[in-house]
């Protein structure tokens, strides 16, 4: 095992079996310490979905009125930018998360349509999920929580049950991972109610099992 520390420290990377050991030691998931090579070109995606590059769509944010092809280009960027997860080194995706939030939040200050306004507040919730997931697998779990709670706050006011339900689900992940087993029954609870019919569900279930 000395061994295996000092290849380590010279900047060898852990194998697959040594890497969910070393990340189950600092309290977090493998990919946030070795996240897996993407070869996947985020920006390619977003252009080839939206037809629109990341200039123009941050450009488009800035205008005083925000039209449908602008929200849907922002929505399929925070579903990329969320199955980045698994592969994108958590310091930068921490940072590109942060700055999308930011960039979704400020859309509340154009002017919106009630249907718009509802769907920026839904768009607002996924980007809070993800940089709430980044903050605790980076050990900054207070900040981790408020995260989380300002996304279900906006949920609950779009009345978005999915976004309500992976807050839940959040709450019962990190529950789990202190020990809290009644937390993650009643988190994972709380999240079926609202969101029984979305694909949540069956994480909540999973996580309410492991409790």
């Amino acid at each position: 095992m000395i061994r295996q520390w000092k290849r380590w420290e010279s900047g060898q990377a852990p194998n697959d079996f040594y890497q969910p050991i070393i990340a189950a030691v600092f309290g977090t998931v493998t990919h946030a310490l070795f996240p897996a090579p993407s070869r996947r070109d985020g920006d390619k995606e977003i252009l080839a979905a939206s037809g629109m590059e990341t200039l123009e769509i941050v450009s488009r944010l800035n205008r005083s009125d925000v039209d449908s092809a602008t929200l849907d280009a922002l929505r399929i960027t925070t579903d990329r930018l969320c199955s980045e997860y698994p592969f994108m080194p958590s310091a930068q995706l921490l940072i590109e998360g942060r700055q999308w939030l930011r960039r979704v939040v400020d859309l509340h200050t154009k002017s919106l349509t009630l249907a718009q306004h509802r769907e920026v507040l839904a768009l607002s919730g996924w980007p809070a999920l993800l940089v709430g997931c980044v903050e605790y697998d980076t050990g900054d779990r207070h900040a981790a929580e408020s995260t989380r709670r300002a996304a279900l706050s906006l949920a609950t006011e779009s009345d978005h049950p999915e976004v309500a339900g992976w807050a839940h689900e959040m709450r019962a992940w990190f529950a789990l991972t202190t020990g809290d087993y009644r937390g993650v029954i009643a988190a994972a609870q709380a999240g079926a109610e609202t969101a029984a019919h979305h694909g949540v569900a069956v994480q909540l279930a999973g996580q309410e099992a492991k409790a």
